[in-house]
C-alpha cells in the first residue's frame, strides 16, 4: 500500500490518512474494522480515519498501529462486503425530478429504473445525516446538477442523484439533490445494531418495486 504515514493527521483520539484510490480506501476500511484496536473506522471520499480509546492506547502507539494496518492492505485489494439490495419505488410522487434527470441523461423517464438498477454502486462514505449514504457507480456518469431551489423537506427514504453520486436520505429534512424515487427501508435505526443499514464499502444493487410492494415493506 502507498505509504501515507507522512501525511497522517492526529487530533485527540482520531487519526486520518489520505487514500485517493477508492478501492484501496474501502478495502482498508473493511480490513481495519476487523481489528479490535479501533472504536470506529470512517471512510471519506478521499481519506480514511480511525478512532482509538486513549485509555487503552496512547497516540504514538495508535499511530504506529494505524500505519501497520494500512501497510497490510495489498495494492489492488477490493472490498468484499455483501451486496445489499435496496428496493426503490420510482412513482412520480416519489421521484418528482425523474423527467429532469432523464433529460440530463438523455433517456426516457420510464427507463430510469432499469438504468439505475444496471449501475454497480458502492457506498463511498456516510455523512450529512446519520446513515446518509453517498454511493458511487463503477461506470462514468454525467454530472447531475443540484436543484436551483433546494427543497425545505425531503421525505425519508428518498433517493437522489448529484454530480455522479447517488444519495439515500435516512431522515426527512432539507435537500437539493434531484429525486428519482424512494425506498421503504429504514436506513438508520438507533435501536438496531449496527444502526446504519449501509457502511462505506457496501456494494448496492437497486431494485424497482411498485407502490403495493412499497406499502407492504414500509408496514
Amino acid at each position: 500500500m502507498t505509504d501515507a504515514s507522512k501525511d497522517m493527521y492526529l487530533a485527540d483520539d482520531w487519526i486520518s490518512a489520505p487514500i485517493a484510490d477508492r478501492f484501496m480506501r474501502l478495502a482498508a476500511a473493511e480490513a481495519l474494522r476487523r481489528h479490535s484496536d479501533w472504536t470506529e473506522v470512517v471512510a471519506g471520499l478521499d481519506s480514511l480515519a480511525v478512532q482509538f480509546d486513549p485509555e487503552r492506547t496512547d497516540p504514538a502507539t495508535a499511530r504506529l498501529l494505524f500505519q501497520r494496518h494500512l501497510g497490510g492492505v495489498e495494492s489492488g485489494s477490493e472490498a468484499t462486503a455483501k451486496t445489499v439490495i435496496i428496493p426503490v419505488c420510482y412513482e412520480e410522487d416519489f421521484g418528482p425530478d425523474l423527467n429532469h434527470v432523464a433529460d440530463m441523461l438523455q433517456i426516457h423517464a420510464d427507463d430510469i429504473p432499469s438504468w439505475h438498477a444496471a449501475q454497480r454502486w458502492t457506498v463511498d462514505m456516510l455523512g450529512f445525516q446519520p446513515g446518509f449514504a453517498y454511493c458511487r457507480s463503477d461506470g462514468d456518469l454525467l454530472d447531475i446538477a443540484r436543484l436551483d431551489q433546494p427543497r425545505q423537506t425531503v421525505p425519508a427514504g428518498s433517493v437522489g442523484l448529484l454530480g455522479g453520486l447517488c444519495g439515500l436520505y435516512p431522515f426527512e429534512g432539507p435537500g437539493g439533490w434531484p429525486l428519482i424515487g424512494r425506498t421503504p427501508l429504514r436506513l438508520f435505526d438507533p435501536a438496531r445494531e449496527p444502526a446504519s443499514l449501509l457502511a462505506a464499502g457496501t456494494p448496492i444493487r437497486f431494485e424497482a418495486i411498485g407502490r403495493a410492494r412499497f406499502k407492504a415493506l414500509k408496514a
